[in-house]
């Protein structure tokens, strides 16, 4: 479409003869008639009274052209401010839009990273165990080392039966404090670790971690992966998104 085209067209739909627009206008009809017939452009000053008469903003009127037949235009100066200012714009637009996607593809990769490598979401679980309530005063590791208070003695055959019955009551007595426990977590608090308890205390130490799989690293793998490629595919029409 051209100037002369826009104009015809606009002015039958608006039912104006090309005296009365000129009238509008405040032009001669001859110079209406060149216009319409593309052989002459406005000048800036005429333009703008061209568009009030035909009650046409200048974002509708240059919309209604192909970017070949902007750059024609541009010979009206407000028509080339409009586009420069449209350009720049879009220049500005372009960038927040790039910085914005680069934001959300780091964020994608750090919730992938952090998945993979279990960061959030521990995949190493500790067991920990305690033999049962250490009364006060009492070693904190009774249960395992309450023999060493009952040494082999030498000595007579009475002697010696008198401290193996004693070993023997002080282990039936352990034997029945016996109740264990077992905790696990995910982080680990050392080769063992001390709780109050009612009565006295329990020892919890360490026996073992085995590997378990946590669906918190899956789902940030997974919002990681959605993420990026999210960036990508908007990264690759980046151009449509800037019209809207």
């Amino acid at each position: 479409m051209t100037l002369g085209e826009y104009i015809k067209d606009t002015r039958a739909k608006m039912q104006l003869s090309q005296p009365q627009l000129a009238e509008q206008i405040g032009i001669e009809q001859s110079y209406l008639s060149k216009l319409e017939n593309d052989k002459s452009l406005p000048s800036n000053e005429v333009f703008r009274r061209l568009l009030s008469a035909l009650n046409v903003p200048l974002a509708v009127f240059v919309a209604a052209f192909s970017t070949q037949e902007q750059q024609q235009l541009t010979a009206i100066a407000d028509v080339e401010l409009y586009l420069k200012q449209q350009g720049n714009k879009q220049q500005r637009n372009l960038g927040w839009l790039v910085l914005s996607l680069s934001f959300v593809f780091a964020l994608g990769a750090a919730c992938f990273y952090a998945g993979f490598q279990a960061l959030c979401f521990p995949e190493r679980m500790y067991q920990y165990e305690s033999q049962g309530v250490v009364l006060p005063g009492e070693s904190a590791f009774v249960f395992t080392d309450w023999d060493q208070n009952f040494p082999m003695l030498t000595g007579t055959g009475e002697e010696m039966r008198q401290s193996m019955k004693n070993r023997v009551e002080k282990e039936q007595l352990m034997y029945q404090r016996l109740v264990q426990l077992t905790e696990y977590s995910f982080e680990h608090k050392g080769e063992y670790y001390i709780r109050a308890v009612d009565g006295g205390s329990r020892t919890f130490e360490y026996k073992s971690a085995n590997r378990v799989s946590r669906i918190g690293n899956t789902v940030l793998q997974l919002l990681g992966l959605f993420l990026m490629v999210f960036t990508a595919v908007l990264s690759l029409g980046r151009k449509a998104l800037l019209r809207f």
